[in-house]
């Protein structure tokens, strides 16, 4: 019966275990497509805030070169405005005094004066861009500087700065839009975007959208925008994904990052033609990528090697906890009846020649006898004894006694069938429980039983013993007991006869 639970638990526990293991990879591919949705939408709705947040701006821009070109069209320059630009030689510019405090911002030049009729309607359309400088200073805190840059050797920037800190300087045109919004490199005319750099009125780092200004073929200069780099810091991790989500340039200029960076860094990751799509590149890192100003601003999303799996495993880690508990819980459960089996053995097993002990054998006699009644097999019982163990123990001390009887249950153990009981009665005494096909097997049967537990020795000396045995067939409606007291019987009349022989009834 203990068998076949621990049977019945190893086919339980192998189920669990499947449906544990099934259940846990289930969960754990569950959690993995769900983090990969996730990281594709958060990184989405970042690219599609980012391209908003851009658009916006970019729109301020073009919105101020329509502005600035409408108004350089003006038939004529303003009377007073000559009388206006005022030289400031400490600082080698000119610039235009604004006695009523209407404008947004400053303009300053080092253009030689008197400026032409051309270069005067450029300042006239250059101050029309207040409407425009006003509220984008006002309404976005992202904006630091709005400005036109003339290729005629002015700038009007706003909001309004004392000279001591900005003023036009020859420098500007060496900024990386000033060049590359040139005629010569943007034949296009299209929007040029800069940085991150240093502010040079020590605002931080920032990041420019430059729009080349034209009248008909004419360069004029540039309108620019300048946009704190922080807050594109902050779009780059709104929401909550695995990895991190990076905004480049398209000269691979890294522009925004979580947690900043070195400006300068260059970063090359593969770009594909659909934000859905996923790349690897050379170091095993995956990629998503989706295009913020086309062919010039990218936001690329990075996952680095096993992010995603270890998310997941911490994703499901509450089911990973379950199926241990229940591992747990399984191995408890086996040890218990590791523990219950060997409880079992010991109080059915004779501990020295580990053969049945009566309780053992009684438990299992039972059923031994029910498989001979339904196979219809023959039940023979045989008890021997080892003759003149007394002598063995009283010559040789009870360790080789004990030994003698160690070494023959173990060779009656080994020579019985799995059916056969064999069983330390007592003392030297061993009572053997054999189920054969017919009643003519059993005095073969029980020799065999005999010439196998004499195979024992007595150490040292190497000398054989001998034993004695009483056979009787278990007869219709007789008890166990009844047939080991016959058998007992005959082991007397063995031992009477002359030892080392078996007895038994006259029919066999």
């Amino acid at each position: 019966m203990l068998i076949n639970s621990k049977r019945r638990l190893v086919a339980v526990i192998a189920v669990l275990s499947t449906l544990s293991l099934l259940a846990g990879t289930a969960t754990f591919l569950h959690s993995l497509n769900m983090l990969r949705q996730e990281v594709e939408n958060t990184f989405h709705s970042r690219a599609a805030l980012i391209g908003t947040f851009v658009t916006l701006h970019r729109d301020q821009v073009a919105v101020m070169r329509n502005l600035l070109v409408d108004n350089y069209r003006a038939p004529a320059v303003r009377a007073d405005l000559p009388q206006r630009l005022r030289e400031r030689p400490e600082y080698r510019v000119w610039e235009l005094e604004d006695t009523q405090g209407q404008l947004a911002g400053r303009l300053s030049g080092n253009a030689a004066l008197p400026l032409s009729e051309a270069q005067l309607l450029e300042v006239q359309a250059a101050l029309t861009l207040d409407a425009q400088m006003r509220p984008a200073l006002e309404f976005h805190e992202a904006v630091v500087w709005l400005y036109y840059l003339s290729a005629s050797g002015f700038i009007y920037m706003a909001p309004d700065s004392p000279l001591g800190n900005f003023h036009f300087t020859p420098e500007l045109y060496r900024r990386d839009y000033w060049r590359e919004s040139a005629p010569a490199l943007n034949p296009q005319r299209r929007m040029i975007l800069d940085g991150p750099y240093q502010d040079a009125a020590g605002q931080g780092w920032i990041f420019t959208f430059a729009q080349p200004v034209y009248a008909g073929e004419r360069f004029l200069g540039v309108v620019a925008l300048d946009l704190r780099l922080d807050t594109l810091q902050q779009l780059v991790v709104l929401g909550e994904a695995a990895g991190e989500t990076m905004l480049v340039s398209e000269n691979a200029h890294l522009v925004a990052r979580p947690g900043g960076f070195e400006p300068g860094t260059h970063l090359r990751p593969p770009l594909g033609d659909r934000p859905v799509d996923w790349h690897a590149d050379e170091q095993g890192n995956h990629w998503l990528s989706a295009p913020v100003v086309a062919d010039e601003l990218w936001a690329v999303h990075r996952l680095e090697p096993h992010t995603l799996l270890w998310a997941a495993v911490r994703e499901s880690a509450p089911t990973w906890l379950l199926i241990l508990m229940l591992g747990l819980l399984c191995l408890f459960a086996w040890r218990l009846m590791g523990a219950l089996a060997q409880m079992t053995r010991m109080t059915h097993v004779d501990p020295l020649t580990q053969t049945l002990n009566r309780r053992g054998f009684y438990e299992k006699a039972g059923v031994a006898l029910a498989l001979a009644a339904r196979k219809r097999l023959v039940p023979a019982v045989l008890l021997m004894d080892i003759d003149h163990f007394k002598t063995i123990n009283d010559s040789y001390g009870h360790a080789v006694g004990d030994s003698v009887l160690k070494q023959l249950g173990g060779h009656l153990c080994k020579a019985c069938r799995p059916f056969d009981l064999v069983c330390r009665w007592g003392g030297e005494e061993f009572v053997i429980v054999l189920l054969l096909d017919a009643p003519a097997q059993a005095r073969q049967s029980a020799e065999r039983m005999r010439e196998a537990a004499q195979r024992t020795r007595i150490q040292p000396g190497d000398r054989p013993v001998t034993l004695s045995g009483g056979l009787v067939l278990l007869g219709e409606g007789e008890s166990l007991d009844q047939a080991i007291k016959r058998a007992d019987q005959w082991l007397y009349s063995a031992k009477a006869n002359g030892r080392n022989h078996i007895e038994h009834d006259p029919g066999l």
